[in-house]
């Protein structure tokens, strides 16, 4: 009797010696992992390339979520948008997911702050779902800004949003559209068929416009202080009148093309 429990103990301390073991051993492997793969987010490699905007890389990831921390890096991307290679810096704190090899999520936060700066979702075409994309990061924008994706194309509408965070402008996307989340805003007749602007303080509407077959106005508002900046008169796609408005509301500067 003395001797089975005896054998009983000792297995289950092999059993737990090998348990804890075998977590060091996995503990071990994924942490070396992800130091492996962070190094691409910290200098990394000229030769590797990611675009954040698409998903797309040549970086050979393993499957799994990784946090890389004090991130400082730059990649050579091309944007088919405007046909030229540019250098896309990422910094700050990155969480992703790797599946089949493949990125599925990424996100980007301030190292200080925990600001949200970036956040996406990808499929085998492209984003998919919401993208999340913040004035100061990659190439920059005037304002923060929302859309969601199908497929890898921006579908349905647009938010963008004041430095304080309230919604400043919401815009339908046109069915067929090349919007990228880094475009010019001279481009806006391209991809948007209707907006409406909110006020600053009230989110009450202050104006809305149709830009049907690119005729219309577009208004544009600082998107710190909230005011009036730019007025824009286009038809069939071009601008032939532009209004250029001061803080006090007047307008200081009139173009005509």
């Amino acid at each position: 009797m003395l001797c089975s429990l005896d054998l009983m103990f000792r297995k289950k301390i092999i059993f737990l010696f090998l348990l804890l073991f075998s977590s060091i051993v996995i503990f071990g492997n994924t942490n070396n992992q992800t130091l492996e793969v962070c190094k691409y987010f910290k200098g990394g490699d000229s030769k590797k390339k990611f675009n954040p905007y698409t998903g797309k890389t040549n970086i050979p990831f393993k499957n799994g979520i990784y946090k890389c921390e004090n991130t400082n890096v730059s990649f050579r991307v091309f944007i088919l948008r405007y046909l030229y290679v540019d250098d896309l810096d990422i910094s700050g704190t990155l969480t992703f997911e790797i599946k089949n090899g493949r990125m599925v999520k990424f996100e980007v936060r301030d190292s200080k702050t925990g600001k949200l700066e970036f956040s996406a979702q990808y499929n085998q075409s492209g984003p998919v779902g919401e993208m999340y994309v913040d004035k100061s990061f990659g190439f920059g924008n005037e304002n923060s800004l929302k859309l969601n994706y199908k497929n890898g194309r921006p579908v349905g509408e647009m938010e963008e949003y004041y430095d304080n965070g309230k919604l400043y402008r919401k815009a339908t996307l046109r069915k067929k559209n090349n919007f990228h989340p880094f475009s010019n805003p001279d481009d806006f007749k391209d991809y948007v068929e209707y907006y409406e602007i909110y006020d600053i303080n009230t989110g009450e509407i202050v104006k809305k416009e149709s830009l049907a077959n690119k005729t219309g106005i577009i208004w544009r508002y600082n998107s710190k202080t909230g005011k009036l900046e730019m007025e824009s008169h286009l038809e069939n796609g071009k601008i032939f009148l532009e209004k250029e408005y001061g803080e006090d509301g007047k307008i200081i500067q009139e173009y005509n093309y």
